[in-house]
């Protein structure tokens, strides 16, 4: 166990290569979010399982941590050792393959450090439900408990953003085009770019009140993301304006095969003829097609709306257990 990303071994970046594993366990997100934890984290610990010849065969990046959500049980204050942040909305048992030998392994190593540290309980948060994951921590003799929805698009199956809206209801294809076009006849801008050394807090207000209204306030900080985002130079940046007026601002990580839409804010209070979650929604297939990944991981909420223009649902469990 390592207390850094610096200290990680050689060999970990290659274990989640082949697990498949997304951005959140990427070395420069990773290193971002120790330096500036963007939700309270209250000690890192990075979990290495080694072989016999002392290579990773293993890893799970455990933060110490509350419940945002109210979802596991913890009293008022109350902290557990989990396994991933809360961002991150696709945990997973890091390893070429997940097998029930793995996860013993591994959360008899949490519960180590756990107790260590007088935590009662540790675990995975946003496990993918009917994943080998999943299935490895079920198998172990975990219980599985609903924490929230995630929602992706495959765009390599459609492979054009016409082909996506071409797929959708005649009514929900017509409204999304209406949007577009009053948008585009208002003057709207929509810019595209990576994020900046100094990003404008003012701009990143927009994620503040949008997840206040989702009920979910103090979900980020709007003074450590704009130095987190300084060491994220890779992510992209979507914003939308109408006369200098911010009216729409997301932050998206790519790996491998995938966008992902990871944070999103909007006004909903200026008198508006079209709406800018519509722009961004279609501002996010626009960039995923244009970087060539087949993949678009467009996060939590709005489920409804997202099922409407093609999205597919995936549950998320947590499997915490007691130290």
């Amino acid at each position: 166990m390592v207390r850094s990303v610096d200290d990680l071994s050689p060999g970990t970046a290659a274990v989640v290569k082949a697990a498949g594993a997304n951005m959140n366990y990427g070395t420069e997100f990773m290193r971002a979010y120790e330096r500036y934890p963007i939700q309270a984290v209250h000690g890192n610990y990075y979990v290495e399982l080694l072989d016999d010849a002392d290579e990773v065969v293993a890893f799970a990046p455990c933060f110490v941590q509350g419940d945002p959500l109210g979802a596991l049980g913890l009293g008022p204050g109350e902290h557990a050792l989990l396994s991933q942040v809360w961002h991150c909305s696709d945990t997973r048992l890091v390893a070429a393959e997940a097998t029930p030998e793995i996860a013993t392994e591994l959360l008899d190593a949490m519960r180590e450090v756990a107790a260590s540290l007088g935590l009662a309980r540790t675990g995975f948060i946003n496990v993918a439900d009917g994943s080998p994951s999943a299935h490895a921590l079920e198998s172990a003799g975990l219980k599985g408990v609903h924490l929230d929805t995630r929602y992706w698009l495959d765009l390599a199956k459609f492979g054009s953003e016409e082909g996506v809206i071409a797929s959708i209801k005649p009514t929900n294809r017509r409204e999304y085009q209406r949007h577009w076009r009053r948008a585009t006849e208002a003057g709207v801008k929509i810019t595209t770019r990576h994020p900046g050394a100094d990003e404008q807090v003012s701009k990143l207000n927009l994620l503040l009140t949008t997840m206040d209204r989702v009920g979910s306030p103090g979900y980020y900080d709007a003074e450590k993301l704009v130095k987190f985002l300084a060491e994220t130079p890779t992510a992209w940046i979507i914003e939308i304006a109408l006369d200098e007026k911010p009216l729409g601002f997301a932050i998206l990580f790519v790996d491998d095969t995938r966008l992902h839409a990871w944070a999103l804010g909007y006004d909903r209070e200026t008198k508006l003829a079209f709406s800018p979650y519509y722009l961004m929604w279609g501002s996010f297939m626009r960039l995923g097609y244009e970087l060539g990944l087949p993949t678009l991981e467009a996060g939590r909420r709005n489920g409804e709306f997202k099922m409407r223009h093609g999205l597919v649902p995936q549950d998320l469990s947590a499997y915490v257990v007691d130290v």
